[in-house]
């Protein structure tokens, strides 16, 4: 009996480290989860940034390299991104550099940043990026295609959409809302 046990063994560390991949597993270090993302160990979040190929795909690989650095949140701030207290369930907590918003769409340089905080040691996780266009414009075009869609905020005066370059949504790469994206009822703030 002992020896059937032991033949087990092996297989249950296999199926244990399998399953270690498929879990969502965060580390403090921002390149360690970028690396994640782009070295295929965690399947979901690859199979959402690959999806949609051709020349929409070198968009949202330019909206990533353009923002790879503010997994640092200190680096954001140092950047300009600043905290305008919107922590929304489902989006997030958002930092907004008003010195990029303008009329000008460029994928490298998202208007606002979109954070959630990690559960086990409440540091900040980027996840998304936001554009913003002030709504005095026309509906910019945006991402190549039509997957992107543009919402019409009249609470800030913007034409918004989020790309959810750094956190898979099962909803889409562009739904405003990711049911995966989890904020504390207190801190839920909207003007």
């Amino acid at each position: 009996m002992k020896n059937l046990f032991l033949s087990f063994v092996p297989l249950l560390a296999a199926v244990l480290v399998f399953a270690g991949c498929e879990s969502e597993n965060l580390t403090d270090n921002p390149v360690a989860n970028q690396k994640q993302i782009n070295d295929g160990s965690n399947s979901n979040e690859v199979i959402a940034l690959n999806k949609f190929g051709g020349e929409l795909e070198g968009e949202l690989a330019l909206a990533r390299s353009g923002t790879a650095k503010y997994h640092d949140i200190s680096r954001a701030i140092q950047d300009g991104y600043v905290d305008i207290n919107v922590v929304i369930q489902g989006m997030g907590y958002h930092y907004l550099n008003s010195n990029l918003v303008d009329s000008i769409f460029d994928p490298e340089k998202p208007e606002i940043l979109v954070y959630t905080k990690n559960p086990v040691n409440g540091k900040m996780r980027l996840v998304a990026v936001e554009y913003a266009v002030p709504n005095t414009e026309p509906m910019p075009e945006g991402f190549t295609g039509s997957e992107d869609v543009w919402v019409n905020n009249t609470d800030f005066n913007l034409w918004l959409v989020h790309a959810w370059v750094w956190y898979n949504n099962p909803h889409g790469m562009f739904n405003g809302m990711n049911p995966r994206v989890h904020v504390e009822e207190g801190e839920i703030t909207y003007p």
